[in-house]
C-alpha cells in the first residue's frame, strides 16, 4: 500500500513544480521532501519525476499517482466531516481567508457571531486576494475563502470546490463634495468624466473595466495613482489628488470633503463563500457560511446610501 503521506508530497512537487517550493508549502525541509520521492518511485518501480534541464518533470506514473493523491486528500477530508457531525458541538480549528475588504465588512462581523454562538469553534483568518486565497483553498491550507468576481466577468470554480454567492456589491463614484459633476437620478455617466485624473485599483478585473471603458469612449483622462488600499484611495481623493471608484463592501468613513454618487452601469462585483466540496460537511464549515450570509443579509437591511450617512 502506498504511503498517502509520500502521494500528497509527490502531488505538490508537481503542483509547486520544483522540490524547494514543494518543501515550502508542506512545511518540510527538501531532503525531507527528495527521500519520499525516492521511497515512492522504489514502491512503484518506476520513475516518478525525471530531469530535464535544470527542473523535474512529472512521467506518467506521476499524473496517475497525483490523481490518487487527490482521491487520498479528498477521502480523509470526507471522513473528518463526518466524525465532526458525531460531536454535540461545533468545536475545533477552521481557517478562512479573505480579500481585505471582505475582512472588514463580512469576515470580521461574522466571527464575532460564530465567537457567540460557537464558543468552541477556533477561527484562524488570513488576508489573501481571490487570486491567492483559491490556490491556498486547493492546497488544503485554508478551510473557507471569501473571493469576488463580476456579474458580467464569472471566477471559474474548479471541480471539487463549491461556491456559495453571498451577494452583490455596488461599485460607486468617489469625488471631492464641491467637484463639478452632472448627477442624474441614475447616479453619473462615466461618458460626463472626460479630462479627470483617476486613483486606479491595482491590476486586476477591477482596473480592467474602467481602463477598458474610458479607452472605448475616448475619454481624455490620466492614471494618476496604482492604490490597492481603498482608504488610501479615499484619502487622495479628500486631498483633491483625483477620482476613484469604490466597492461599498468593507468601506470606512467617507472624509467629510468627500461624497460617493452611483455609477451608471458601473461594474458590480459578486462576492462568494467557496470551501472544497468535500468539506462541505463539516459542522464549522457550515457555521461560517451561515455567519457570513447573516452579516450579508443585515448589511442589505441598511438604507441604500453610497455616503454610509
Amino acid at each position: 500500500m502506498f504511503n498517502p503521506d509520500h502521494l500528497i508530497t509527490l502531488r505538490a512537487v508537481v503542483e509547486e513544480g520544483t522540490v524547494l517550493a514543494a518543501a515550502d508549502r508542506l512545511r518540510l525541509t527538501p531532503s525531507a521532501v527528495s527521500q519520499q520521492l525516492g521511497r515512492l518511485q522504489e514502491q512503484v518501480g518506476q520513475p516518478v519525476m525525471v530531469r530535464q534541464g535544470r527542473g523535474l518533470v512529472p512521467t506518467d506514473v506521476a499524473a496517475v499517482l497525483v490523481r490518487l493523491a487527490h482521491d487520498v486528500e479528498e477521502l480523509d477530508e470526507r471522513a473528518r466531516a463526518e466524525l465532526d457531525r458525531l460531536r454535540e458541538q461545533v468545536s475545533g480549528p477552521l481557517v478562512v481567508a479573505a480579500f481585505a475588504t471582505a475582512l472588514r465588512g463580512l469576515v470580521a462581523p461574522a466571527t464575532r457571531l460564530l465567537a457567540q454562538r460557537y464558543p468552541h469553534l477556533e477561527v484562524t483568518i488570513r488576508e489573501h486576494t481571490p487570486e491567492e486565497a483559491m490556490p491556498a483553498l486547493r492546497r488544503g491550507d485554508v478551510d473557507l475563502v471569501l473571493v469576488h468576481d463580476w456579474t458580467d466577468r464569472h471566477v471559474s470554480i474548479r471541480t471539487g470546490l463549491l461556491a456559495h454567492l453571498l451577494g452583490l456589491d455596488p461599485v460607486d463614484l468617489a469625488t471631492l463634495r464641491d467637484e463639478p459633476l452632472q448627477v442624474g437620478p441614475e447616479g453619473v455617466d462615466l461618458d460626463d468624466l472626460g479630462g479627470r485624473v483617476w486613483i486606479d485599483d491595482t491590476p486586476g478585473v477591477f482596473s480592467d473595466w474602467l481602463r477598458g471603458a474610458l479607452q472605448e469612449r475616448g475619454l481624455p483622462h490620466r492614471i494618476g495613482a496604482t492604490v490597492d488600499n481603498p482608504t488610501a484611495r479615499l484619502e487622495l481623493v479628500a486631498h483633491g489628488f483625483g477620482i476613484c471608484l469604490l466597492p461599498r463592501l468593507g468601506r470606512d468613513v467617507v472624509p467629510a470633503q468627500v461624497v460617493t454618487h452611483p455609477l451608471i452601469e458601473a461594474p458590480t462585483r459578486r462576492v462568494h463563500a467557496v470551501h472544497r466540496d468535500a468539506s462541505g460537511r463539516r459542522p464549522a464549515v457550515e457555521a461560517a457560511v451561515e455567519a457570513l450570509r447573516d452579516v450579508w443579509r443585515a448589511r442589505e437591511e441598511l438604507p441604500d446610501d453610497p455616503n454610509g450617512t
